[in-house]
């Protein structure tokens, strides 16, 4: 029996479902895991959505997106199943995630993932990565099991595919990934809507953070390289968070003839100093997802991503040399 065919079964059996997905989240972690629920919830089960940094308020117009918390301290009971989406393996969830596994309470572990990864250690797993987006493995779940794709699954699916193709821009973008969309659009997607809320609805704190962490742009290796830092007086100054450092790594990616762009993000202080979260970005010539393993991180060939303890330099020097080896 496939792995498929377990989960298949798991979920015929089972009442009581987890689903959780990666800290910081985007469209795809919370869009895959809000539709694959949804669906659940409509032939019956009950579902009960958590991600540690709850939803981004860029992704709060989804639909049941009010569900997702943020802490299980106020859980009671087990759970026949948990889903974990957009993970290559459960630590992506979260320390407290790993506690609450690690009590016996989740029963059936399952990873749903497009990310290139080893077999993760859960009980099943469903990995495509030729999928270009965990959105895209959810749909096929749903209509395997039959489940309606009702318009608020729609809306959920369009949008993680849509981010994770980079409206459809991306590499990544498969012919399958259209097909879907069409169809989803046929179910009562608004692609102008979905483009409105994800694109056009920033707020006015994440243009003055985007102001004081452009200057910070540094450019080396004959070009090649370019790269942003933000810096948590930043957030102080322009009462912004993380989360809306969301697609600033973009802005050194777009210029001409860099390969690959870096974001270093300060976390917060600890016995080995700061914490830079990095986010890596590849125009093709770099697979920074080996970069980001070489530091517990991970991802795709063109977008990954790690956490690096130190200084602003030691980060700096640790993953440009690592990419100038690259390439």
């Amino acid at each position: 029996m496939s792995d498929l065919e377990k989960i298949l079964s798991v979920i015929s059996s089972g009442k009581r479902f987890l689903i959780t997905s990666h800290e910081n989240p985007d469209g795809d972690a919370i869009g895959s895991m809000l539709a694959l629920g949804s669906g659940l919830e409509n032939i019956g089960k009950d579902v009960v959505y958590y991600n540690k940094d709850g939803v981004p308020s860029l992704l709060r117009f989804l639909p049941h997106g009010e569900k997702v918390i943020s802490s299980l301290d106020g859980i009671h009971g087990d759970f026949y199943a948990t889903f974990i989406v957009d993970c290559t393996d459960t630590g992506r969830a979260g320390e407290e995630f790993e506690d609450f596994k690690n009590s016996g309470r989740c029963g059936v572990t399952i990873i749903i993932d497009h990310h290139k990864t080893s077999k993760p250690s859960v009980d099943f797993y469903i990995l495509d990565p030729s999928a270009s987006s965990t959105g895209m493995i959810v749909y096929s779940l749903l209509k395997t099991m039959s489940i309606e794709i009702t318009p608020e699954i729609a809306k959920n699916l369009y949008t993680s595919i849509l981010v994770d193709t980079g409206s459809f821009r991306y590499s990544n973008t498969v012919p399958e990934a259209f097909e879907i969309a069409r169809e989803l659009v046929e179910l009562g997607v608004k692609p102008s809507e979905i483009s409105q809320a994800l694109y056009e609805s920033e707020p006015l704190g994440k243009l003055k953070l985007l102001g004081y962490v452009l200057p910070t742009l540094e450019v080396t290796e004959n070009g090649h390289i370019a790269s942003l830092v933000v810096k948590r007086d930043m957030f102080k100054i322009t009462g912004t968070s993380k989360e809306d450092t969301e697609g600033f790594v973009n802005f050194p990616r777009c210029i001409n003839g860099v390969e690959v762009a870096v974001l270093f993000r300060e976390e917060g202080i600890n016995e080995d100093g700061a914490g830079w979260k990095i986010s890596l970005r590849s125009k093709g010539k770099v697979n920074v997802a080996e970069i980001g393993e070489m530091f517990g991180g991970g991802g795709h060939e063109r977008a990954a991503g790690c956490l690096i303890n130190g200084t602003l330099a030691e980060a700096k020097r640790l993953v440009y040399s690592a990419i100038k080896e690259a390439l």
